[in-house]
């Protein structure tokens, strides 16, 4: 299967990379280096968990940002590679308000923005922090939506070349690859607040 995106209409004339750019920058940087770790501030959650699931959930904590990852988690913890996520992604949610978790269930946004599904991708245990799964939600927790923008431009292009990241919505619409989700609710104002480094030494959770 290839990929399938969803997208709220206020999105339609955004390239892909642009709106990448203005939600991480929104959800700004966690802070997930070695010894800034907080339980339940800034770890977000497995669903069931608590260190494997169909979904991993988080928040931002300097906005409503947050973001719904799908697929096959698991975190190695202390376990080597320790601090690991890996297995596979199916799709990711992207929007504000994050529902659900632990007891609330299953995981879902208030406010979805962008959907991208029929992702395919995947990364061993033994890969460590190098593992394409890891790479892209740690740096969308660390407001770095590089490799996520790396690993979607790969898979447009494989439908066609002529399409990448820098493609509107509305372009990748016409092209069969995406299409208006009405339920999909936009945040009235999404402020660049600037993309931070992402030094290596880091725990995803603790």
């Amino acid at each position: 299967m290839s990929i399938s995106i969803s997208y709220s209409t206020a999105y339609a004339a955004n390239t892909v990379a642009e709106y990448l750019s203005d939600w991480s920058a929104y959800f700004g940087d966690l802070n997930h280096r070695e010894g800034s770790v907080k339980e339940g501030s800034n770890t977000g959650g497995f669903n069931p968990g608590p260190f494997d699931g169909t979904q991993y959930g988080v928040s931002s904590t300097v906005s409503n940002a947050a973001v719904v990852a799908n697929g096959d988690l698991h975190y190695t913890l202390f376990n080597p590679p320790s601090h690991t996520l890996w297995g596979s992604i199916d799709s990711l949610d992207l929007g504000t308000i994050l529902t659900g978790g632990a007891a609330g269930g299953s995981y879902a946004l208030a406010e979805q923005e962008v959907s991208f599904a029929n992702l395919g991708l995947s990364s061993l245990q033994s890969e460590g922090r190098d593992g394409q799964v890891h790479k892209i939600v740690y740096g969308l927790m660390s407001g770095d939506s590089s490799a996520l923008a790396s690993a979607i431009d790969s898979l447009l292009k494989d439908i066609d070349p002529s399409l990448s990241i820098n493609s509107t919505f509305d372009q990748l619409a016409a092209a069969g690859v995406a299409h208006v989700d009405s339920a999909a609710v936009a945040a009235s104002d999404v402020a660049l607040v600037g993309v931070q480094d992402v030094p290596q030494d880091f725990a995803l959770a603790a």
